[in-house]
Formats: C-alpha cells, sequence, structure tokens
C-alpha cells in the first residue's frame, strides 16, 4: 500500500485540524495567516493512505539563499507519535517534498512529551520517547539536545500544564497551595475587575509586557504583533487586562470599616457582660482589622488622587482550542505587585476552562531547571501553586537537505554577523 505526502487545500487541512485530538494552534490555519502576514510562504500538506488523511502539517517557509528555503514546522505536525510505522513513512514522504521545494535546511520542536516528571521536575523512571528520537535520527534530522532555560530564539521545552477534564472549581482551589489559594480569595476581596481586550485596547497589553520584559529580560513583540495575532486567530486569541477600580477599592474598604465599628462595639458589650479571654481576643482581632481597614482606606484615596480612577496591574493573551487554553504572553506592573493581580488572571481563565469543557489550561513555559537558585524558579513556583504538571517535551530538531550549500550558507551568515559587529 503506497502512502502519498501531497498539498491540500485550505479547508482540507482545516478539517482535519479540526477532528485532530491531539492539536495545538501552531499546526492552524490561524497560525498560518498570522505567518503569511509575516511574509512565510505556506504548505498545507496531507499524508494519504489511498483516500483517507492519516497526518497532516502546515509548513512554512521563508527564501534565504538565492532560491533555497528554510521550511519549518511549527510544534511539529498532525500524527499520531505513538505510530511508528506511519512516522517512518511521513518522514520519508516529506523529505521527498522537502527537496522538490528547494528546502535548504528544515526546523520542527515536535508537541510531544519526551518522559514523565512529578510535580517537583523529578523524572519518573519508565517511559521514555528515545525511540522518536531515534527515528528522526535515521532520517537525518538532527537533534538539538535536552536545552533547559528560556531562548528568545526557541518556543519553550518544558511547560506547566494544569489537567481540567471532570474537575470543577472546588476541585481546582482543593489542590492549589494554600499561598496560591489565599491569594486567589484577596484578589476577590479587593475587588480587581477584569476588560477583556479588543483590538484598539491591546496598548495595554504591549504596555504590561513591555514593562516586564524590560525588568526581567525578555523580549516584547510590537503592538502590532498583538494586533496581527488577533486578526488572525479572531475568537481563539484573547486578551485580558486586570485593573484596580480606586472608587471600588475606597468604598469596600469603607463600608468594611463601618461593618468592623458595629462589629467592634458589639464585642465590647460581650466583653462588659463577659469579660472572657475568647471575647478579649475578637477585641483585638477586630482591632487589627480596623487598622487594616483604615490603611487600604488612606492607599485608595492617594492612588486616586495620583492614578485616576482606573490602574492596570496585569495583562496576559490567550490562545484558545478545544484542547487547552495556552497563557502566551503576559505582564504586570512591579509597583502594585501587592495586589497579586496575575492570580486574578489566572484564576478567571481557569474557571473559563472549566466552563467551556476545555481539557487543560497550559500555562506554558518552564525552565527546566528546579532549583532556587535558577533566575526563573519563582515561574516555577507560582504555576506549581495551581498543582500544575511538569512536562518535558522531546526537543528540537535540524534537517539539512543540501549540505555543501548549507555549509556556504552558513559561512555567509558567520561574515555577515562579523561584519555587522
Amino acid at each position: 500500500m503506497i502512502m502519498i505526502l501531497k498539498n491540500i487545500s485550505e479547508e482540507e487541512f482545516s478539517n482535519f485540524y479540526e477532528n485532530f485530538e491531539q492539536k495545538c494552534f501552531w499546526q492552524s490555519v490561524s497560525m498560518a495567516h498570522f505567518e503569511s502576514s509575516h511574509g512565510w510562504s505556506i504548505h498545507y500538506l496531507g499524508f494519504y493512505d489511498e483516500d483517507v488523511i492519516r497526518a497532516a502539517t502546515v509548513l512554512i517557509s521563508k527564501k534565504v539563499m538565492g532560491k533555497y528555503a528554510l521550511f519549518e514546522a511549527l510544534r511539529g505536525f498532525l500524527i499520531d507519535y505513538d505510530d511508528l510505522d506511519l512516522m517512518d513513512a511521513f518522514l520519508n514522504e516529506l523529505k521527498i517534498y522537502l527537496h522538490a521545494h528547494n528546502c535548504l535546511y528544515m526546523k520542527i520542536d515536535p508537541y510531544c512529551e519526551y518522559q514523565p516528571h512529578d510535580k517537583d521536575g523529578n523524572a519518573i523512571e519508565g517511559y521514555r520517547r528515545d525511540d522518536l528520537i531515534d527515528l528522526f535520527e535515521k532520517h537525518g534530522f538532527i537533534h538539538q539536545g535536552f536545552r533547559n532555560g528560556s531562548d528568545n530564539n526557541y518556543e519553550p521545552r518544558w511547560m506547566s500544564i494544569l489537567p481540567l477534564e471532570g474537575k470543577d472549581e472546588e476541585d481546582i482551589l482543593k489542590k492549589c497551595d494554600s499561598k496560591t489559594r489565599q491569594n486567589i480569595v484577596n484578589t476577590q476581596k479587593t475587588g480587581l475587575k477584569i476588560d477583556r481586550l479588543n483590538k484598539s485596547e491591546l496598548y495595554r497589553l504591549h504596555d504590561m509586557v513591555s514593562t516586564t520584559g524590560q525588568r526581567r529580560h525578555f523580549l516584547n513583540p510590537d503592538l502590532s504583533y498583538y494586533t496581527d495575532f488577533m486578526t488572525s486567530f479572531h475568537e481563539n486569541m484573547q486578551a485580558y487586562c486586570v485593573y484596580l477600580d480606586t472608587k471600588d477599592y475606597y468604598e469596600r474598604y469603607r463600608k468594611n470599616y463601618e461593618e468592623l465599628i458595629k462589629e467592634k462595639e458589639h464585642i465590647y458589650k460581650l466583653i462588659e457582660e463577659t469579660d472572657s479571654k475568647k471575647n478579649r481576643s475578637k477585641s483585638k482581632n477586630c482591632e487589627n482589622k480596623i487598622t487594616a481597614a483604615l490603611k487600604r482606606i488612606d492607599e485608595a484615596k492617594k492612588l486616586r488622587e495620583e492614578y485616576g480612577d482606573k490602574i492596570d496591574l496585569a495583562a496576559a493573551m490567550y490562545v484558545i482550542t478545544d484542547r487547552e487554553i495556552v497563557y502566551l504572553f503576559s505582564g504586570s506592573n512591579d509597583t502594585f505587585k501587592h495586589f497579586k493581580a496575575a492570580y486574578a488572571l489566572q484564576w478567571y481563565m481557569i474557571k473559563y476552562g472549566i466552563e467551556h469543557h476545555i481539557k487543560r489550561y497550559n500555562f506554558y513555559g518552564i525552565s527546566g531547571i528546579f532549583s532556587p537558585e535558577d533566575e526563573e524558579y519563582g515561574v516555577y513556583l507560582f504555576k506549581k501553586g495551581f498543582d500544575a504538571d511538569v512536562i518535558e517535551l522531546i526537543g528540537n530538531f535540524e534537517y539539512i537537505d543540501r549540505k555543501r550549500t548549507y555549509t556556504v550558507y552558513e559561512d555567509l551568515r558567520r561574515i555577515k554577523h562579523l561584519v555587522r559587529k
């Protein structure tokens, strides 16, 4: 039986994608539209067994030297990676296609787990995907190693994922660590509000990510990146901004203060009747709450005077499929970090996932270095606080189709780089 890889229409690819259980947004028509708007050529391919499509992929390509092009399969293929015979046949046909279309070299980073880990990042002995790596290497794809840490040139190899299927809000909250649970509750008490951003408001997301990028030394895309993304993904790209309504914040704690004064008066009456240790403890606790409420009231007044009625605290961008919500870009205003706005955003979208029956919430990148010495350890702990799983992907591969020409290309790149320096 002969299996054939051939170009298919956008509609045919979209139909396969929608029905493919292990889909990811990188391998979607929307992502193809986005890449096309940034100068990449698009190739929709279907792998046929007679009249049935067994696998598919969207490749993007861009000329890099003369007629020769770089090809990429963003996050791999829409294929059953466990079916090694299917993979073997697919890679054979893919190489033929690449050569026929003047491929110089190709990059791929399969959306496929390498080995399981516990929540502390420790590898669980047993199943590892060395068989899949061996198969890629058999076909001339060079594995780029088991990269840890962050690199702006690559998507994360390590991710943090919270399963949602079959769970409700109470289930998730119970599994959160106590600090995370308390921070979620506190954002609700404070009354943080959330705006869903339309295209004209994406500057709020851009400003937040830019501020955080400068603080944590990562690249922030231009504003056009976000607007182009929303144009391509429509409802499947959502952006939100958490803000503090200073007027509401003031009113909440003013009312809280008035309620506490009444509670204090009631406790004093109880003490007059029974001067017990329990009642004195209640009185002291109430006094502490009154002091805290007065601090909040004073803070609210000062914030409103300085910043007005609305202060943006944090923002994030998400890409949504029926399989997962991916938390892709985010930023926050460090001046107001005590409001814990990131927890409000995460909880809002986790609830969204539960409500819309989405299978998992992908917090996305972590460094894969599970040591307090790592500068990104706090990011991992934040995501772990929601009881998220640690996922290690198989890694990046590079396939060189024309080795002699590629050597010339690399030499020219090195010279160009030296001249720029």
